[in-house]
């Protein structure tokens, strides 16, 4: 129904018995009927066959978004789970870089005091 419907040209038009002044706006009948075999003939557009099409290409429209919809949702699902694994990833890498921090900061101690002459002295012995 939408694919019909976005095929149809649209024009700009207006009656004989009318001023050329007064314009409407829609398909000609012929298309409509060709696109939907709809109505009793292809020089008259029905309003209940209009509004029929126009409800139908709503139903199609709000189906096709709802379908979008799911499948946003599902990929935000995913990329949601995926921050949260990279967030406890980032947290333990930082926990073992803290704890790094601080071994490399006892061995610097250590070290510091093996550099006293009298500290070394007394390992020597």
């Amino acid at each position: 129904m939408l694919k019909k419907l976005a095929e149809i040209p649209v024009s700009s038009w207006n009656y004989k018995a009318q001023d050329p002044s007064i314009r409407h706006l829609g398909p000609m009948a012929q298309d409509f009927r060709a696109a939907f075999g709809l109505g009793e003939d292809d020089k008259h557009i029905s309003t209940v066959d209009e509004g029929g099409v126009a409800l139908a290409a709503i139903q199609g429209l709000n189906a096709k978004l709802e379908i979008s919809l799911r499948e946003k949702d599902a990929q935000l699902r995913a990329q949601a789970e995926k921050i949260s694994a990279l967030e406890k990833d980032r947290l333990l890498q930082s926990a073992r870089m803290e704890a790094l921090e601080q071994q490399a900061t006892r061995m610097a101690r250590v070290l510091s005091r093996l550099d006293k002459p009298d500290m070394l002295a007394a390992a020597r012995q």
